[in-house]
């Protein structure tokens, strides 16, 4: 019985070879070797595949920074890593298949806002749940960890954000983040 999950395998290696604009359920099903109905039994329509192969990469993601999140580490230092990771993960993607990275930036403009949203909303929330344990554990001064999670994140965005990438490869850009992140923690810490 063919899954979901065997989909967008083959949805994936088809994007690798043609781009997402040459993309369709029919290109996806000759690598199955079923027919277009078969697939479309699982996806409603392109648009549809298209989601859930976005939705798999954004859940690859953020599987890692949940880790980080709830590792046993002091906020600070588990804050900077939740970055760090973030923009590893990122970096890796455009090195290891850029292909696939360019594909996937292309899908994620068509993207529905709803889709988009909910990504950043959870990373927002790994965020602040560390600024919180931080303010309690008398890490943190902050009044509004809420806004202070869209700060750094959005304050970061160069650093992380595909539509950056081509920045990532200056030889600076370790050193440059590293010095706004200290700026930005400095204005949080507790002194």
């Amino acid at each position: 019985m063919l899954t979901k999950e065997q989909i967008l395998d083959a949805a994936e290696e088809v994007l690798r070879r043609f781009g997402p604009r040459k993309t369709t359920v029919v290109d996806v099903a000759r690598v199955l070797h079923v027919s277009h109905g078969t697939v479309y039994r699982h996806f409603a329509s392109k648009a549809d595949l298209h989601e859930a192969i976005i939705q798999r990469w954004l859940e690859r993601v953020t599987a890692p920074l949940t880790d980080v999140t709830k590792a046993k580490s002091k906020a600070d230092k588990r804050l900077k890593s939740w970055f760090e990771t973030l923009i590893d993960i990122k970096k890796r993607k455009v090195k290891d298949a850029p292909e696939m990275f360019e594909s996937y930036v292309e899908l994620a403009k068509n993207t529905p806002e709803h889709l988009k949203f909910q990504h950043i909303g959870k990373l927002l929330q790994q965020i602040e749940s560390i600024l919180i344990e931080g303010v309690q554990d008398g890490v943190f001064a902050i009044e509004d960890t809420s806004a202070t999670a869209r700060s750094f994140f959005f304050g970061t965005v160069r650093y992380h954000h595909p539509l950056h990438a081509n920045e990532w490869g200056d030889e600076h850009i370790k050193e440059d983040f590293d010095q706004q992140f200290s700026l930005m923690l400095k204005a949080i810490t507790k002194s």
